[in-house]
């Protein structure tokens, strides 16, 4: 190679060396700088998107702590009924009547649910009234898939929290 370059008139040879220097500052930056370069802009666009979810999440845990400080004051409580007869008639009230098999008391504040094919949704709708509206808690759930889709059968027991 060197023989076939000194063999080159000298303004050739200037043309081969300089075509050969650029080739090689070409490969740099298509293999070096060009993904470093890339590879710098989507972090930098990474960082950008995840300290706006951090900011994002700062903003929502602070509303909802002011919002878990306002629930507790909006329950209405059991309004002077037992858990039983409030677990029985909400549950009814918001759908879940036919698959309500069985509500039992166990101790003075609490009850057990059974339900058997309740939706899904519906159910963790009811629960979510039970605790907003009235002040009673799940304390234990146990939830298996039903035969038809988007229904589950159901044990729970309430407590009472007010």
């Amino acid at each position: 190679m060197k023989a076939w370059l000194e063999n080159l008139d000298p303004r050739e040879r200037m043309m081969v060396v300089a075509g050969g220097a650029l080739f090689v500052l070409f490969l740099l930056y298509i293999m070096v700088w060009s993904p470093l370069h890339s590879g710098y802009d989507s972090m930098q666009e990474t960082v950008e998107e995840q300290r706006a979810t951090a900011l994002w999440m700062q903003q929502s845990a602070q509303t909802l702590k002011g919002l878990k400080g306002s629930a507790g004051s909006a329950a209405q409580g059991l309004g002077g009924r037992s858990l039983l007869s409030v677990a029985d008639s909400t549950a009814r009230a918001g759908g879940l009547g036919p698959a309500l098999k069985r509500v039992e008391p166990e101790g003075s504040d609490s009850v057990r649910v059974w339900l058997e094919g309740a939706p899904f949704d519906v159910l963790v709708k009811w629960l979510g009234t039970l605790s907003t509206i009235h002040g009673v808690n799940a304390e234990t759930v146990t939830m298996e898939r039903s035969d038809a889709t988007g229904r589950v059968n159901a044990r729970l027991t309430l407590q009472a929290s007010i």
